[in-house]
């Protein structure tokens, strides 16, 4: 038995290194339990060869503020390398879309789709911001009531809610990437909160914008973990938590796989709320382990080193943007029927960038990283043809593309999983729509789940986490 302290933390990913950090500097004893060897989560870059190496994240997009500022990590090296990066709906016919942060360029760049719907970019922007305004509120303040707007979200689909907007295939696709980021179909209620989720997330300074760290996704957990470890907090590495400690209905501690015990009064927990339910908590302990949905699809990561840049066929686009490859809603709404039925899609939707345009330490000199994540995908995919997909579908958008690839890597759901220890979950409409204390709230006391309603890199839940904590070890 280890000597007791007040907060074990599960995991050393974002949000635990988030939440280590804000109790420790709060008067509070912590210990974070780590099973891999190595802090980061999906925090982390991958070698590609000696030479190439690729971000396993390639975009970040819901870094809390706060976070970054009251554990002043830029003062701990942590440095954007590309900021607000725009977003390219690459087209079939070279007619290619790009959307950015100036509504006028953006609009001219969407009337050689539709008049009607560059008319229509401003009043959208508008109100998409917002009603991600009014989102945010839940997880900025304790007690912030649900804005009745966010209530016609909660049964509304994200094909709808562009339909409603937008006549444009072009501009609808692009768009529509960012609603599959909860596993959900674009038809499904609800799948429209998760569009308004994402436009709610701030990077920069800047709303809805998506942005690249200097040194790859790990400088983040690297000085989440200093400011950690300064404030007092013991980070344990390859120590497998195997079993959650329940009595009368409090967490009460854990015990690691080595059979060590550590008591303590609250319980937080990286993992997802079926991973922690389902492998932490015994079977029968007072009814606890609950069957959560298991995710009906999964994404993977395609990582690939070029010996030059890719040249798009059609209309100048920008170097540095989110490239999303989608022609219609419809590509995506069948995409998402077949993995959830564990096949391949026909066609595939995806999005990739080139992190060497802001980062050109990642590959030597005039060569370049892809980093394409393919959603949805089916949870097992066959590697070799999901691969062999995703280089026909960027051959067409860079002819000869393949011919430059000088090295490659995939990963899948199950890949991710293993490496950084945290599987995909089923996204709950509950959970986006919930204020603070109930997003992280399990049914037993004293234990909380650091888990985002859309699996995203933040470390808002820990600083909420270890709020709540902070408050109710003071009572």
């Amino acid at each position: 038995m280890t000597r007791g302290c007040d907060v074990v933390i599960i995991g050393a990913g974002a949000n635990g290194l988030a939440a280590a950090a804000y109790l420790a500097r709060a008067g509070c004893r912590v210990v974070v339990a780590e099973a891999q060897n190595k802090a980061g989560g999906l925090c982390r870059s991958i070698k590609l060869d000696e030479t190439f190496t690729a971000p396993l994240a390639h975009t970040l997009y819901a870094l809390d503020p706060r976070v970054l500022k009251e554990l002043k990590l830029a003062s701990r090296g942590l440095k954007f390398a590309a900021r607000d990066m725009p977003l390219v709906g690459l087209r079939a016919d070279g007619k290619h879309l790009v959307l950015t942060r100036d509504n006028h360029a953006t609009a001219r760049s969407i009337a050689a789709h539709s008049q009607a719907d560059a008319k229509a970019w401003k009043p959208f922007r508008r109100e998409l911001f917002s009603l991600a305004r009014a989102m945010r509120a839940l997880w900025w303040e304790e007690g912030a009531a649900r804005d009745p707007r966010i209530e016609p979200l909660i049964r509304m689909s994200a094909a709808a809610f562009l339909d409603s907007w937008f006549e444009s295939d072009a501009l609808k696709a692009a768009l529509a990437f960012d609603a599959t980021d909860g596993g959900l179909s674009l038809i499904e209620p609800g799948s429209a909160l998760v569009l308004v989720w994402r436009a709610a997330q701030e990077m920069c300074g800047l709303q809805a914008a998506a942005a690249t760290l200097a040194r790859g996704p790990e400088i983040l957990t690297e000085t989440l973990a200093e400011a950690a470890l300064a404030a007092g907090a013991e980070i344990r590495t390859g120590a497998r938590v195997a079993k959650i400690l329940v009595a009368e209905g409090a967490a009460n501690g854990v015990e690691l796989q080595s059979g060590e015990r550590i008591p303590a009064r609250f319980v937080l927990s990286s993992l997802t709320r079926r991973q922690t339910f389902r492998a932490l908590l015994p079977e029968g302990d007072g009814g606890f382990a609950q069957d959560f949905a298991s995710p009906r699809t999964g994404g993977a990561i395609v990582s690939l080193a070029l010996k030059s840049f890719p040249e798009f066929a059609g209309s100048a686009v920008p170097r540095n943007g989110r490239f999303i490859v989608a022609e219609r809603l419809e590509t995506y709404i069948s995409a998402h029927s077949a993995a959830a039925a564990g096949r391949l899609p026909d066609e595939l939707t995806l999005e990739f960038t080139i992190p060497t345009i802001a980062d050109t330490s990642l590959a030597p000199l005039g060569q370049h990283v892809v980093s394409v994540l393919v959603r949805p995908a089916p949870l097992s995919a066959d590697k070799t043809q999901l691969e062999s997909k995703v280089i026909a579908a960027l051959n067409r958008a860079a002819p000869g593309f393949s011919s430059q690839i000088a090295a490659r890597e995939m990963l899948t759901q199950s890949d991710i999983s293993a490496r950084c220890g945290v599987e995909a979950d089923a996204t709950g409409i509950a959970r986006l729509s919930a204020n603070w204390r109930e997003r992280l709230a399990t049914s037993i006391r004293g234990l909380m789940i650091l888990e985002e309603p859309v699996t995203a890199i933040s470390g808002r839940a820990g600083r909420i986490a270890a709020n709540i904590v902070a408050k109710e070890k003071a009572t």
